[in-house]
């Protein structure tokens, strides 16, 4: 059994660094431009024969992983578009995300080995091998699920501080007299952050050939931030409805100002009552010490 083990962490160790290094590898220049020319994700032209067998290694993980119920969800995907992982190509995407998802069950279903067999080492049951195993895969899910929630909600939290900013820029360069994709330009061009970012990707998707409310309403379901997602609904209604531009822009600056003023006043209010916490259990005592100690020596010298 024993023996067993080692050869199964051993092959499983092989597999996850070959799918990984497929993962984690710079996308060539083909890859990026096919998704824009029609070429279909599956086709490849030139492929090394180790770029062969990490794709063998890849479709191999995909297809185990195909089998469990709760890997590669759509809901999965979103999240990993909304934290900025995302190549464009929802193959690719979901390939991406089984292989790092096999990453991380891999290392629990390791992990939950070792922990079972230095149980049995110590004289528990053989039946807690697989019951450390089955803890360490389902753990491993649970915290690759949480992580990829936390790099989520991080990056909408900096888009979200980011985007007044940006709303105030497009507002003065509408207003000052160029069309919305020169404005977008200019300010995608000029600033700098993960909203930038996504501002550069609308841009080249605009001047690949898309619409100015697809790739804005692309946008939108890419980054997950309500406000950008308010913003971008508000301009394409503006667009189809002839509305001043630089009216409906003004007015979302300003109310993207007056929601992170609140924003603001809320954050100072929570750090108001965390600051309690070391006012209440180290500064007070300490000054409580320093008070009564002149009194209490005093008294130890007066009374003998």
């Amino acid at each position: 059994m024993i023996g067993a083990l080692l050869g199964l962490s051993c092959a499983l160790g092989v597999l996850i660094v070959g799918g990984r290094v497929k993962a984690t590898a710079q996308p060539t220049l083909m890859a990026r431009i096919a998704p824009r020319i029609g070429v279909p994700s599956g086709v490849s032209i030139g492929e090394s024969p180790l770029s062969s067998i990490s794709g063998l290694v890849s479709g191999a993980g995909t297809s185990i992983l195909r089998f469990l119920p709760f890997v590669g969800t759509r809901k999965s995907l979103e999240k990993i578009a909304q934290a900025g992982r995302s190549t464009g190509d929802d193959s690719s995407d979901l390939t991406r995300f089984r292989i790092e998802q096999m990453t991380w069950i891999g290392a629990g279903l390791i992990a939950g080995a070792l922990f079972g067999l230095w149980n049995v080492l110590r004289g528990s049951s053989p039946a807690a091998i697989l019951i450390t195993i089955v803890l360490g895969v389902v753990i491993a899910a649970l915290m690759h699920d949480k992580y990829v929630s936390y790099l989520a909600r991080k990056r909408v939290a900096s888009m979200d501080q980011q985007f007044p900013d940006i709303a105030e820029l497009l507002a003065f360069s509408v207003t000052a007299g160029e069309t919305p994709l020169a404005a977008l330009a200019r300010v995608a061009g000029m600033s700098s952050g993960v909203l930038s970012f996504e501002l550069n990707i609308c841009v080249r998707d605009i001047r690949s050939g898309d619409s100015l409310a697809s790739a804005l309403r692309a946008m939108a379901l890419r980054t997950g931030s309500r406000n950008v997602e308010r913003f971008t609904d508000g301009l394409v209604i503006a667009m189809e409805r002839g509305t001043p531009l630089s009216e409906v822009l003004r007015a979302q600056a300003s109310d993207a100002r007056n929601q992170q003023r609140q924003h603001l006043i809320e954050l100072a209010g929570k750090k108001d009552v965390a600051m309690l916490v070391p006012v209440v259990f180290f500064v007070l005592p300490t000054v409580i010490v320093i008070a009564l100690f002149p009194a209490m020596r005093g008294l130890q010298v007066l009374v003998p």
